[in-house]
């Protein structure tokens, strides 16, 4: 088989300056240029780039920090709902709310100068001004007409057999076991009983009888009743709650009930805000 010239003699052209020079002292660039070795170029890196990935962002589980009770939070949409004609009771969306029994809150409508706020619109009857005044008090949960009765006598520490006269409307699901008075973990209440301005969390009811019970929830004060004591449902304790919006005072009273409003500019917050900036 014949075999290659050594190119001694030869000569060959350069692919970039389209000079001649010496076979032998030719190479082949990157790019597959055949160039004399004083023209040779490297790469460049940057046309091959290592791969890069994202960094982690975010975590698999999380629970995002809740603001505290006397910061000023925005609602969702529409959060305010009436309960009934005749009825001066709201019930707000807010979830995770984290508000006690009985605790303090204000709401407002949108900012206007001077850093005052402006009272949210009439909703149903009742006037914003009403909805808006000082000294609103909380009840966790969505405010029902759903009541009954309890069977017999409890005492304030009674976590078991607690029995209903009657269990519709109540949720009625597997028990599962509630946390601390005020944090659920590992399953949260289905609603709350309210019974002589307790409250009372349970996971489930089981022939009548409350399951997984948590006395005082909410940081209430546990008290006992007598048998025939009026048992009220509220749902959802965990992202609503319901105000009286006659408490401080306010003769308004729903148009016909269950209408939403206040938009979107409508927020829960402490009596009065403290101001930013140097004090």
């Amino acid at each position: 088989m014949a075999r290659f010239a050594q190119g001694k003699y030869a000569l060959a052209i350069s692919d970039i300056s389209g000079q001649a020079f010496p076979w032998n002292e030719m190479v082949t660039q990157w790019n597959g240029l055949f160039v004399h070795f004083s023209e040779f170029e490297s790469k460049q890196p940057q046309l091959d780039p290592k791969p890069s990935h994202a960094d982690p962002t975010a975590l698999p589980t999380t629970r995002p920090q809740q603001p505290p009770s006397n910061a000023l939070r925005i609602l969702s949409f529409n959060p305010i709902k009436t309960f009934a004609a005749g009825s001066s009771i709201i019930n707000v969306t807010e979830e995770n709310h984290g508000r006690l029994y009985g605790a303090s809150v204000r709401f407002r409508g949108p900012p206007g100068i001077a850093g005052a706020f402006n009272n949210i619109a009439t909703i149903d009857g009742l006037s914003g001004a009403q909805i808006c005044q000082v000294g609103q008090k909380l009840i966790p949960g969505i405010y029902t007409n759903i009541t009954t009765t309890l069977v017999g006598n409890i005492d304030a520490t009674q976590t078991t057999g607690i029995t209903l006269t009657s269990a519709t409307g109540f949720g009625v699901e597997s028990p599962r076991t509630p946390g601390s008075v005020n944090f659920f973990s590992g399953g949260e209440p289905i609603n709350t009983v309210v019974i002589l301005a307790e409250a009372i969390a349970y996971t489930g009811i089981i022939n009548n009888v409350l399951q997984g019970v948590v006395r005082g929830a909410f940081s209430s004060t546990a008290n006992a009743a007598n048998a025939g004591a009026t048992v009220t449902c509220y749902q959802d304790p965990l992202n609503n709650y319901n105000v009286a919006t006659n408490g401080p005072g306010g003769t308004d009273t729903a148009t016909t009930g269950q209408i939403s409003g206040g938009g979107y500019n409508t927020s829960s917050g402490p009596l009065t805000l403290k101001a930013i900036g140097p004090q």
